[in-house]
C-alpha cells in the first residue's frame, strides 16, 4: 500500500508518515511536475519532476523498512546472547 502511494502521489506517503518536511518538498516537485505536464512542451520535464520526488519517497520507505529490520535483527540476536548467558551460569 504505501508502495502506491509513494509511487503514484509521493506527497500523500510524507504526509501519512507524519514526515512534513519531505511532504512539502514533495509537494513542491509534485507540483513542478504537474504545471510542466500541463504544459505539453515541458512534459519531459515534469516526468524528470515525478520521478525525483518518487525517488525520494521510495528511498525513504526502503530505509524505514532496513532500520526496522535492523532492530528486529539486533533484538532477537539479544534474547539469544542473554537465554545463552543465563543457560551457562
Amino acid at each position: 500500500m504505501m508502495y502506491l502511494a509513494a509511487i503514484f502521489c509521493s506527497p500523500v506517503y510524507f504526509a501519512v508518515r507524519g514526515k512534513w518536511l519531505g511532504f512539502v518538498i514533495n509537494s513542491i516537485l509534485y507540483v513542478l511536475a504537474l504545471i510542466c505536464l500541463v504544459t505539453i512542451i515541458f512534459a519531459p520535464g515534469g516526468f524528470v519532476f515525478w520521478m525525483m520526488g518518487v525517488i525520494h519517497a521510495i528511498w525513504h520507505l526502503r530505509h524505514e523498512m532496513m532500520v526496522e529490520h535492523a532492530e528486529l535483527l539486533a533484538t532477537k540476536m539479544a534474547e539469544k546472547m542473554n537465554a545463552k548467558a543465563s543457560s551457562q551460569q
